[in-house]
């Protein structure tokens, strides 16, 4: 194996002149070509091609299909050509705007053809520029439309005392138009002063129909977002007591009101994007509100830190990717507490995002009406529904340093090209928060096993491959920060690109979707 910093570096394929393969190697990968095979023969990339079939090699001398797969792929919106589009870094921020000018959106996603409605704080006159995110060549965003010229209205910034939401008045709808792409879009208002903030939205398919669904976690957007003051969580939240409630109807703090878009999700986004997969997107709440039922989609991606998820929810993911889709996890701490959604004081149902968490057995209502709808563990026995029946890992800590990966079964074909052995590591990839394989699950395969810290004891971090009895699988990599090794935009102090993760990504993904 190469070592040193260059090698994390290097591209993790290179073309390549000729490669024997045996019949079954070829069976495997190509099933265009069985009929022309009798016991082995030359294969060259010439004469793939001039079947049809583009190629690429790996260090372990497979000659393997190029992304796209050569399964059919499925998708609306071609992704690759959709990043041949002019792309640009404007949507970046750079003069914060602070409490001056800030807004939020009716809606967490919205269809083409649909509209939404945008409610924004502003002194000064500003402007609205519309991003869809994404790779674009490395500049990131696409700008789709421009709406000059709005008249500022100063809102009342006192939140309501019981959910931390406010009532403001509308700002400006935005009718989305019919050929806007599936995707995360950033609505930047832009004051005369050249104050800057963000409001963001999804654009969802009317009929979702690509090889990877992409699952953004807006619930766990709201319950860090600490906007009036409070939060879930009492490390951010007005005297240290956190909330049990939170309303969608405010801005996010979070990275100039973006949630935690930056922080999780648009790294794999960005790479996602920029390898050319067939993608299309959706929230939780669109997930609550039974948008898998309807999806056409081969597996389902779970992008980002999706700590909060409803019953709705869970029930929908647990049944659907043991029937009908394959899954991956590429994050850790996903399904951890489960939440409620309530009405608004309007009476719009799905605004309030309710979660006692670990005082759900003292205080939560439903501890008493209806026990399974507590908001409190899944993995609590007034529930019993642990994350890792889904994922094969679950939640087990925050380790007290990043650490290396650390390969423990290098035969397995997700390391296929890559080159590495049992005991090799990878730095950094680690960290932030980690999954285990803590009981015995029939099907789960651990692929590496990182010895970590966590507070006090000697633990393993785990990434696995969970094959399920009903013949569905799950990848699931157990650290947060496995997307930083794929496109390391906005964490180039923690995360690098790695040549290494990316082939294990490619690997896992072209699994999912056979």
């Amino acid at each position: 194996m190469e070592k040193g910093n260059k090698d994390w570096l290097t591209e993790s394929v290179h073309n390549v002149g000729e490669t024997k393969l045996s019949r079954r190697e070829l069976l495997k990968y190509i099933p265009q070509a069985a009929s022309f095979l009798v016991g082995s023969m030359l294969i060259t990339p010439q004469l793939l091609q001039s079947m049809g079939i583009q190629t690429i090699q790996q260090k372990s001398g497979k000659l393997l299909p190029a992304h796209p797969n050569s399964t059919k792929s499925l998708g609306n919106v071609n992704i690759r050509e959709e990043n041949k589009k002019p792309g640009t870094n404007k949507w970046k921020i750079t003069k914060p705007a602070g409490s001056r000018l800030q807004g939020y959106a009716s809606d967490f996603s919205v269809q083409p053809d649909g509209s939404i409605t945008f409610y924004v704080h502003s002194k000064k006159p500003y402007r609205m520029e519309i991003y869809r995110m994404g790779y674009y060549g490395g500049a990131g965003g696409r700008l789709m439309k421009v709406i000059d010229g709005i008249h500022p209205t100063e809102q009342i910034l006192n939140p309501d005392p019981n959910n931390f939401g406010v009532s403001w008045a509308p700002s400006q709808v935005l009718r989305i138009p019919s050929d806007w792409p599936t995707g995360v879009y950033l609505n930047k208002l832009v004051n005369t002063e050249g104050r800057e903030s963000y409001i963001i939205f999804v654009v969802v398919e009317t009929s979702p129909s690509a090889d990877y669904g992409i699952q953004i976690a807006t619930n766990s957007y709201h319950a860090y977002d600490n906007w009036g003051g409070k939060s879930l969580y009492g490390y951010n939240s007005s005297f240290g007591k956190q909330a049990y409630q939170v309303s969608f109807n405010r801005p996010f703090r979070n990275y100039y009101g973006s949630g935690l878009f930056f922080q999780f999700e648009y790294n794999l986004i960005r790479w996602l994007e920029k390898e050319g997969y067939s993608l299309t997107y959706f929230t939780d709440w669109d997930i609550h509100n039974d948008i898998l039922e309807h999806v056409n989609i081969k597996a389902l991606l779970i992008a980002g830190h999706a700590e909060y998820w409803t019953m709705k929810m869970r029930k929908s993911v647990e049944k659907l990717s043991a029937t009908k889709f394959n899954l991956a996890n590429f994050s850790a701490n996903v399904c951890y507490w489960q939440v409620r959604y309530h009405e608004d004081a309007t009476g719009r149902p799905d605004r309030l995002l309710v979660s006692y968490k670990q005082f759900a057995h003292k205080m939560d209502p439903y501890r008493l009406t209806n026990k399974q709808l507590t908001t409190a563990l899944w993995r609590d026995p007034v529930i019993n529904m642990p994350e890792d029946s889904i994922f094969g890992v679950m939640y087990t800590g925050i380790p007290k340093a990043t650490v290396p990966m650390v390969v423990s079964d290098a035969n397995h074909w997700l390391y296929d090209g890559t080159g590495l052995r049992n005991g090799d590591k990878i730095p950094g990839v680690i960290g932030g928060e980690v999954d285990s394989y803590v009981r015995p699950i029939p099907g789960v395969e651990v692929i590496a096993k990182s010895p970590v810290n966590l507070y006090g004891k000697r633990k393993l971090a785990n990434v696995v491959w969970y094959q399920k009895p009903t013949g569905k699988k799950c990848f699931s990599v157990g650290t947060f920060y496995w997307n930083w090794f794929l496109d390391p935009i906005h964490h180039t102090v923690q995360g690098r690109r790695n040549k290494h993760i990316e082939t294990i990504t490619r690997n896992a993904l072209r699994e999912l979707i056979k």
